[in-house]
């Protein structure tokens, strides 16, 4: 055993020679999102009439609402409460009101927020009102005051909103019960980073966290009709970055907003945000950055930035941009130019703009000038050249605190984010047992294919395989006399490669055994070798974006060096799972038999599964040497769950669960 571990190590050290490109993955996603886009762009082609547009515009919005995820019941109560009222500045001159607001976007699911009234000596109520969104502050509407005073002090009443997980709002609770406010709404970790950890258990209830905001902003539109202060047919939404995110959402999918400014994010998901062309460091190619502004399968749908424009087309949208954003300025323009054609074929090109200045990413004083002129013009039918003032100190963030204790977490019976995911776990849970009686085996393999993204194995290309030579042989304890040979698997017309170890008894084999670790082929050298004493073929394989093509480019809110490229198949409607499951089985159908798969670790064992429930007379059964957590599992820890982003395969919990998968797969163990 001594001898083989020996050998084993000095062979590690070899495979170095064939290092396969880490970027791998990238690169071929980066081919798909191209095929994509010449999609998208033939789609786009054929709006040449009103009546293509508007049946494009709804294709849209249907999409949209589908990949957002079950949404509530705009009936719910509301339960809106002004908790808090104070004046600023000196009436008459440069005064304006604010008011703290809490409501219940859902039953016990509180939604904090701060309006900001003109002084009514200056000007009267009714309002034109505009829905100010946040972008990734951590104090969420207090970091976005001075935009929303800047609009009342020029007539429009202002409705800032704490997204989740931000200002008031953390979402996650310690071991407990507590809130985590510390982490979740005031210091420590980024808000992007949250939202991301929300979205990586949304996803496997078929949920998208732009969901809660979403829905959010709707119930605060419902607010706003309510006030007697508020013209609720003039009603706005702006916002930059983050919330540029939302206004985009709010604009495309709710009629009420009239006139919509959109800063700091627009740009395209087929451009350069998602390649390696440089911008201002650090942001190289910054790619996907937060789950909210990701939508499953969108972009081979067919959604781009352009198309949130489109959808409401012909109502007033301004474009808002920093020359040197992160979000690319040379693809916002692209995107404006596509609005602006659709906007012209209603001869309304006049209200589709675009205002750039330079700086980098944020809301300059520019940009809050240009969107306020544009909602003035738009919503108040006033026509000014407006400055923002230099001299408005913010309020202390404490004075626009509307929940009693400042987290909504507090409250008694107060839900989140997670608590609303478990909810639907639990109902999805209960769906799934009531079918699961009259489905068969192949039925659920069928919604399985389709959930993955796993082809049937006679539709899988053949991978070509190439030996690179015998590197030695090796005496094991009891396994007699082995070929021990270095390989790569081609997949994807060569784009995919697959480095393998082949351990080949000298005589005639017990059997094939394909070997995998999330780690790496060779991570656990004492279990490759006890393999290979059985007398069996031993395989030991890297599959894509695994060991030595496993993704090195972080995003800076990742949690994980695969966050980039998952988050890209994930736009591209592709799952790793599905992907690598494909690619198992194409090797293990190239050896000419039947196999067994033994998997260390738990995105290869969720690979392993799915390959042997898929295709049981190819896989005849799987051994796990490490436990795999339930889906079902992962959704119930919430926050604390630390579930890979590579091993969710969006919206499975509607059909099936690893459980299900463990059912349909021999062990050979047992």
């Amino acid at each position: 055993m001594l001898r083989l571990s020996i050998f084993l190590l000095g062979l590690l050290a070899t495979t170095v020679t064939y290092a396969k490109d880490p970027s791998m993955m990238r690169n071929f996603l980066l081919n798909e999102l191209t095929t994509a886009q010449q999609a998208w762009q033939e789609r786009y082609d054929t709006l040449t009439s009103i009546e293509a547009i508007e049946a494009y515009q709804q294709e849209q919005k249907d999409f949209f609402l589908k990949r957002l995820g079950q949404l509530w019941d705009r009936n719910s109560p509301l339960n809106a409460r002004v908790t808090n009222s104070l004046v600023r500045g000196t009436p008459g001159i440069n005064a304006y009101r604010v008011e703290t607001v809490i409501f219940e976007s859902i039953p016990n699911f509180y939604v904090t927020g701060a309006m900001f009234l003109p002084d009514e000596t200056r000007f009267q109520p009714p309002y034109p009102t505009v829905l100010v969104l946040c972008g990734h502050t951590q104090n969420g509407k207090a970091g976005y005051q001075g935009q929303a005073a800047f609009m009342a002090l020029h007539g429009l009443a202002a409705f800032i909103l704490d997204p989740i997980d931000q200002g008031e709002r953390g979402q996650q609770r310690s071991a407990d019960g507590t809130p985590r406010a510390q982490e979740s709404g005031t210091t420590g970790r980024s808000p992007a980073a949250m939202h991301n950890e929300i979205g990586r258990v949304s996803s496997l209830v078929g949920r998208s966290p732009a969901a809660f905001m979403v829905w959010d902003m709707k119930r605060a539109l419902d607010y706003l009709e309510t006030r007697p202060d508020v013209d609720a047919t003039r009603l706005g939404a702006a916002g930059t970055s983050g919330g540029g995110t939302q206004t985009a959402y709010i604009m495309a999918l709710d009629d009420r907003i009239r006139v919509a400014t959109a800063s700091c994010y627009i740009c395209s998901l087929y451009g350069l945000l998602m390649t390696n062309v440089p911008v201002p460091p650090p942001w190289r190619g910054a790619g996907p950055q937060c789950a909210e502004q990701i939508l499953f399968g969108q972009l081979a749908f067919g959604l781009d930035h352009a198309d949130f424009a489109i959808m409401r087309a012909p109502k007033p949208t301004l474009f808002a941009v920093g020359t040197h954003d992160y979000f690319p300025a040379a693809d916002a323009w692209v995107a404006y130019r596509n609005a602006k054609r659709v906007f012209s074929r209603f001869n309304l090109g006049d209200q589709m703009s675009i205002a750039e200045y330079d700086g980098g990413h944020g809301w300059s004083a520019n940009l809050q000038e240009s969107c306020v002129r544009w909602l003035l013009r738009f919503l108040a039918d006033r026509d000014e050249m407006v400055m923002r003032p230099t001299n408005m100190p913010p309020a202390p963030a404490g004075e626009l605190t509307a929940s009693p204790r400042g987290q909504v977490l507090f409250i008694d019976g107060a839900i989140s984010t997670f608590d609303l995911n478990r909810q639907r776990n639990r109902e999805l849970l209960a769906r799934r047992t009531a079918k699961a009686a009259n489905r068969t085996d192949d039925q659920l393999r069928a919604t399985i294919r389709e959930l993955a993204g796993v082809r049937r194995i006679a539709d899988i290309p053949q991978v070509r395989a190439v030996n690179h030579g015998d590197r030695s042989r090796f005496d094991g304890v009891n396994a007699g006399n082995s070929n021990v040979s270095m390989w790569t698997y081609y997949a994807e017309d060569g784009r995919i490669e697959m480095p393998a170890i082949r351990f080949t008894p000298s005589g005639s084999a017990a059997g094939t055994v394909i070997y995998l670790n999330s780690n790496g082929k060779t991570t656990n050298l004492e279990r490759i070798a006890e393999l290979a004493r059985e007398n069996r073929r031993v395989i030991t394989v890297d599959l894509r974006g695994l060991g030595q093509t496993q993704g090195t480019r972080l995003n800076h809110y990742a949690h994980s060096g695969d966050a980039h490229d998952f988050y890209l198949a994930y736009l591209l409607g592709m799952s790793y799972v599905g992907m690598r499951t494909e690619d198992l089985l194409a090797i293990a159908r190239h050896t000419g038999g039947t196999v067994e798969i033994v998997a260390s670790g738990e995105t290869v064992g969720l690979v392993a599964l799915h390959a042997a429930a898929l295709e049981p007379e190819l896989i005849t059964g799987v051994t796990l040497d490490t436990p795999i957590t339930s889906w079902f599992d992962a959704v119930e820890a919430g926050s604390r769950s630390t579930i890979p982003f590579v091993n969710i395969v969006h919206g499975a919990l509607y059909e099936y669960d690893v459980p299900d998968l463990r059912q349909m797969v021999p062990d050979p163990r047992q």
